[in-house]
């Protein structure tokens, strides 16, 4: 049978999610920079307490669907531009849905993440979300922290409207509850150790 060290080995992360600029085709449509049969360009910023962190110039080139290419420059540094694939995949009912592929795994993915002056998918750069390390009542206090958000539509989505609104409503409040009960659980477990 295996002994100590035997088996697969323990793979370490190298950051969390949540602290590296990410680029995300979702947010790239939405900015209406993919557009089939065309070429566009337009400059990102993202910004750390308010003061600027990164800046790069994304150009898109969709003029071919099948040898699609996103080219992204960091500005004021003197790196090289970095040149990603897109992959444009058809849908059944007309239009095409658009991945990056990884420049280092060779598979497709829609959010890129910026590392080391170097933009790949999140299993390249061995990246963790935050969750993966928190404990129940830090889970329930960062969906609460994120519903509430959506709600007040900070961040790069809308506000919600209509129904979706009360649905979502109803998820703050039932997160509420839960960050109570866990709230008291763990004050509950704490006095029950100092007796």
């Amino acid at each position: 049978m295996g002994g100590i060290g035997s088996g697969q080995q323990r793979k370490t992360h190298s950051g969390i999610v949540e602290d590296v600029p990410q680029i995300d085709m979702r947010v790239l449509r939405r900015l209406g920079l993919l557009k089939p049969g065309e070429c566009t360009i337009d400059t990102l910023r993202w910004s750390n307490g308010g003061l600027p962190a990164a800046e790069v110039r994304v150009r898109v080139d969709l003029e071919r669907l099948d040898a699609g290419t996103a080219t992204f420059a960091m500005v004021g540094t003197a790196t090289l531009p970095q040149i990603v694939l897109i992959n444009a995949i058809a849908c059944r009912y007309g239009g095409h849905r658009f991945y990056f592929k990884c420049p280092d795994r060779d598979r497709r993915c829609e959010v890129l993440y910026l590392k080391g002056g170097r933009f790949a998918s999140r299993q390249s750069h061995r990246l963790s979300y935050a969750v993966q390390v928190m404990n129940d009542l830090s889970r329930a206090r960062k969906q609460r922290r994120k519903l509430r958000a959506r709600l007040d539509a900070q961040g790069i989505f809308p506000r919600p409207r209509g129904r979706h609104r009360h649905a979502l409503a109803e998820r703050f409040h039932a997160a509420e509850e839960v960050e109570r009960m866990l709230a008291a659980r763990a004050i509950r477990t704490r006095l029950e150790l100092k007796l």
